[in-house]
C-alpha cells in the first residue's frame, strides 16, 4: 500500500493505492499548522505503508517536517517527486526544469498517463494555472495568473472600504447590487474568461480532440461556468504520483 500525498498552498489531499485499489483521503485543511498537527489525527490508525510518495510546493522547511513526522511514525523515508528535464514519458518545456512546480509536474505525469492525445492541464487552487502537452509528452509550456480567492483578497487589500467575508456573497449574477457580490463575480468571470479563452486557443493549436482536464480546489465552482467542458480531474496530481509510483516500483 502506497501513501500518495499531495502538499498545496491551502490544502493536503491524500490517497492510498494497493494495486487497483484507490482510497480517497478526506482533503486537510493546511493552514499555519505544522505537518505533525495535520498528519497526527489523520494517519494515527494508518498501517504502516510500504512507500509514502509526496508531491510538495510548500517549501523545504515543510518538506524536512514531512520527512521527519513520516520517519518517526513507520520508520521510513518519504519520496518527493520534483521536477526534472525528463520523467515517466515526458519532457519538461522549461530552461530551468526545477523551477517548475512540483503539482505542475505531477499534473502534467498524470496527463500523459491518462490521456490518448495532447492534453491541457487547467488548475484552480490559489492561482491558475495553464500547462499544454503534446501527445508524445513533450511540455509545451505553461501560464499562471492569479486564483478566484488571490484576486479578491487584492481587491480587498488595495481598496479600504472593500471587505468580503466567507458566505458574504450571495448569488452570482451578471451584474451585482452589492459590493461583495460584484467583486466575487468580477473574479470568477476573469478566471472563466481565462480557462475558456486558453481553452479555444489551445484547440487551435493542438486539435478540438485536445484533452482538457480541469483540475484544483475552484474546480467545483468554475466548471458549471465553462463553455470549454473540460474533464474534471479532481485527483489528478496524485494520479501522477501513482504512476511516478508504478514507474519507479524496485
Amino acid at each position: 500500500m502506497n501513501l500518495l500525498i499531495d502538499i498545496g498552498n491551502t490544502r493536503i489531499k491524500w490517497a492510498l493505492q494497493d494495486g487497483e485499489e484507490w482510497i480517497s483521503g478526506t482533503p486537510l485543511v493546511r493552514g499555519s499548522k505544522p505537518f505533525k498537527d495535520i498528519a497526527r489525527p489523520a494517519w494515527k490508525e494508518l498501517e504502516t505503508p510500504e512507500r509514502v510518495i509526496v508531491s510538495n510546493v510548500a517549501g523545504a522547511e515543510f518538506e524536512k517536517s514531512v520527512c521527519t513526522w513520516v520517519k518517526r511514525r513507520w520508520k521510513i523515508l518519504p519520496e518527493f517527486l520534483h521536477s526534472r528535464a525528463e520523467q515517466c514519458g515526458v519532457i519538461n518545456a522549461y530552461t530551468k526544469p526545477e523551477r517548475l512546480g512540483n503539482d505542475r509536474w505531477a499534473a502534467l505525469i498524470a496527463a500523459h498517463g491518462l490521456c490518448r492525445g495532447a492534453a491541457v492541464i487547467l488548475g484552480c487552487g490559489t492561482a491558475i494555472t495553464v500547462d499544454a502537452l503534446s501527445a508524445d509528452g513533450r511540455h509545451l509550456g505553461g501560464l499562471i495568473a492569479p486564483g478566484v480567492e488571490l484576486m479578491i483578497s487584492s481587491v480587498c487589500a488595495s481598496a479600504s472600504d472593500v471587505t468580503v467575508e466567507d458566505g458574504d456573497t450571495g448569488e452570482i449574477v451578471l451584474l451585482a447590487s452589492s459590493t461583495e457580490s460584484a467583486v466575487l463575480g468580477g473574479s470568477l468571470y476573469a478566471a472563466v474568461s481565462l480557462l475558456d479563452r486558453i481553452s479555444a486557443d489551445l484547440r487551435g493549436e493542438l486539435g478540438n480532440d485536445v484533452s482538457l482536464l480541469l483540475t484544483g480546489g475552484d474546480a467545483g465552482r468554475l466548471m458549471p461556468l465553462l463553455e470549454s467542458r473540460p474533464a474534471h480531474e479532481p485527483e489528478l496530481i496524485l494520479k501522477g504520483l501513482a504512476i511516478f509510483a508504478r514507474e519507479t516500483a524496485s
